[in-house]
């Protein structure tokens, strides 16, 4: 592996993204993204194309974080995959391992970017750092490569590794499903009960038209709405759980295991 293949552009903007923007949806978001994105696989594609990099160091810790989430969010259809590459990376593992784990997240099946990709735009984000190994399983240190030659090199580099570093290690902890489900319940307190419904009834798996069926025609859907206005549809609710990390497709809509934790606790509450 050369020194070009670990080497990765990042976006001259930072902006910070809030739980609004993850839950809810935002369009701005989705509109800065969709151009965000367009413009920097060309760059990676093409590094003749580069933009001058924004220096990381430069940043304090929270704009780190926020720049990393902003990488992360402005890609909805990968979102889920970079925040459990992230929570997976936690403990080092190498590249074959994160691909492996990757391609095994139910969200990888609708990706449209190979699991090495995805890992470099975690990078590019300053979520993760990336190690040099040797046969043995130990860090290549820069001193053990002086005075080697090219060659040299690669027979003493034999694999790399990625670990999620202190700016990772924090989103994974602003960004967790749970986070994020208690914060669309408590920013959504009209839908409150029938998101809990939904979530208890896709314990089992369950198609969009099940669930379509099962709110097609409540009130709720014209909560909040004036008499005139259409109700919302019943995709609205899924599209929300998904984003808050409570449910995922698996050849039909299921409860993720955090959402069934939630869902234990506010039990708990109740009683």
């Amino acid at each position: 592996m050369n020194d070009e293949e670990l080497t990765f552009e990042t976006s001259t903007t930072v902006r910070s993204v809030s739980f609004e923007d993850i839950v809810e949806g935002d369009n701005e978001v989705t509109e800065y993204a969709t151009e965000e994105q367009n413009r920097e696989e060309s760059v990676f594609i093409d590094v003749s194309k580069r933009s001058p990099a924004l220096d990381l160091e430069t940043l304090d810790f929270e704009e780190r974080v926020e720049h990393l989430k902003a990488t992360i969010v402005r890609h909805p259809l990968h979102r889920e995959i970079h925040y459990k590459t992230l929570r997976f990376c936690q403990k080092r593992h190498t590249l074959p391992e994160v691909e492996e784990f990757i391609m095994s997240c139910p969200e990888f099946a609708s990706a449209s970017q190979s699991a090495y990709y995805l890992l470099q735009f975690l990078l590019k984000g300053g979520g993760t750092i990336v190690y040099e190994l040797d046969e043995e399983g130990e860090i290549v240190l820069p001193e053990q490569k002086e005075g080697l030659t090219e060659d040299e090199v690669d027979d003493l580099v034999a694999q790399i590794a990625f670990e999620t570093n202190e700016f990772g290690r924090e989103l994974v902890e602003q960004m967790s499903p749970k986070k994020r489900l208690l914060e669309l319940l408590e920013i959504t307190p009209d839908y409150y009960d029938t998101f809990i419904e939904v979530l208890e009834f896709l314990t089992e798996k369950q198609s969009f038209a099940d669930v379509d069926t099962l709110l097609r025609g409540r009130d709720v859907l014209m909560a909040g709405r004036d008499p005139d206005d259409r109700p919302i549809q019943p995709s609205v609710f899924v599209d929300k759980l998904e984003r808050a990390g409570g449910i995922v497709w698996k050849d039909g809509w299921m409860i993720t295991e955090e959402a069934k934790d939630v869902l234990a606790t506010l039990k708990e509450r109740r009683s």
